[in-house]
């Protein structure tokens, strides 16, 4: 229980005392340590000697709790999350993590009662504000847009978030922290703008994922023919902004349809009309309309074998994707980086071409690992482009 300071990475880490003449498995000969201590940090380590460059009495007083009795927290059990409340605090018990004390004795709202052994939020944490299927605005680059809560307690990457959120766009966004500076409740309708495009914007993307081209062909031109001439007779209208949104949304989607059944002129069009409606736009989600359609001009160009034109359009979504995730990580712009890095080697720009190649293989490998399949394809294509004499299976 005494509070110490220990010697850890050159520098001082405050914690306290668990446990006196400390044994692990691995030690030799059952040798045994003066101290084990729990840092502040939550993380365990042991003092190998009972010596003031080693450990010594801190007279800083404890980090205080950050929870009371009574308050309401989720708990990591072998379930998941599940939430529950605190019926103690600083409780030690002989049968409990070795008679130690431990932060918190917890009932579950299940009934069952759990401890924890570090105040982090690795094992108990503030009960999160919303659930899955609310309605939220979420803070999102340098403005807030609609979606609703996705996923709780999102964990990828090695990186825990409290909400992942779909947004109105379609695009999911993660939210880092549970506060009204990141994430409120929204009081805005789910962003369909009528049943009719609801139902379209729905029901187009399914067809065309199900390669019902066809069908949503027909669908989606019937709906843009509409909100076309509803454009046209009410300019001065106060939806008029909402109905090019959906308009630029199903032109998007017709070029989709037009890319399937190689409709390339087709195709250029439909991207061509969402692109000018987009630009004079003033919605929240703009720019994330606006790299759709760029990404998109960019695999028109690359389909009708104009490299410098793919890549031109490829470089700007890779500075749309950068300013749509805030910098963060994403598989999308992990694979724009590689795809432009080719791009930008067919081009004869080798060296800058190698460099983003190398710079979205990083982005993908610490998305989902050196072990992954695709990924090691991508090693091995950019090592190949890297040495043009590579041989394949050689070290």
């Amino acid at each position: 229980g005494d509070r110490v300071v220990c010697s850890v990475d050159d520098d001082w880490a405050p914690g306290q005392v668990v446990r006196k003449w400390y044994t692990e498995e691995e030690f030799e000969n059952g040798h045994a340590v003066p101290y084990q201590v729990l840092l502040d940090s939550g993380d365990f380590i042991y003092a190998p000697l009972d010596d003031d460059d080693c450990i010594k009495r801190s007279t800083a007083p404890p980090v205080p709790l950050r929870f009371d009795v009574g308050d309401r927290v989720t708990c990591k059990v072998e379930e998941g999350w599940t939430p529950g409340m605190v019926i103690n605090t600083q409780y030690r018990d002989e049968g409990v993590h070795g008679g130690r004390v431990v932060p918190y004795e917890i009932k579950l709202d299940m009934g069952d009662i759990v401890y924890a052994p570090c105040d982090n939020d690795l094992f108990v944490k503030k009960k999160l504000r919303f659930e899955v299927g609310d309605r939220v605005e979420c803070l999102v680059g340098d403005g807030w847009m609609t979606g609703i809560i996705k996923e709780t307690d999102y964990f990828e990457n090695s990186r825990m978030a409290p909400y992942q959120v779909e947004l109105d766009t379609g695009d999911d966004v993660f939210v880092n922290l549970d506060r009204d500076s990141h994430i409120k409740e929204s009081s805005a309708p789910l962003v369909c703008r009528g049943e009719i495009n609801g139902m379209v914007h729905v029901m187009s993307k399914m067809m065309i994922y199900n390669q019902q081209y066809g069908t949503a062909e027909k669908m989606l031109q019937e709906r843009v023919t509409l909100i076309r001439s509803k454009i046209k007779s009410n300019v001065q209208h106060k939806h008029v902004n909402s109905w090019r949104v959906d308009l630029s949304n199903f032109l998007c989607y017709l070029s989709e349809v037009h890319q399937a059944t190689g409709s390339l002129h087709e195709m250029r069009a439909a991207l061509d009309e969402a692109l000018e409606l987009i630009e004079i736009s003033q919605d929240k989600s703009k720019s994330h309309r606006l790299l759709n359609v760029t990404a998109k001009l960019a695999t028109h160009a690359a389909l009708t074998s104009d490299k410098y034109a793919a890549l031109l359009f490829s470089e700007e979504a890779i500075i749309l994707a950068r300013e749509t995730t805030g910098g963060h990580d994403s598989f999308r712009l992990g694979l724009m980086m590689f795809q432009c890095g080719k791009l930008n080697v067919a081009c004869d720009d080798r060296e800058r071409g190698l460099e983003q190649m190398s710079e979205g293989l990083e982005i993908l490998t610490r998305l989902y690992g050196r072990d992954n399949k695709h990924i090691k394809l991508m090693a091995e294509d950019h090592l190949k482009t890297a040495n043009p004499n590579f041989l394949e299976g050689e070290e």
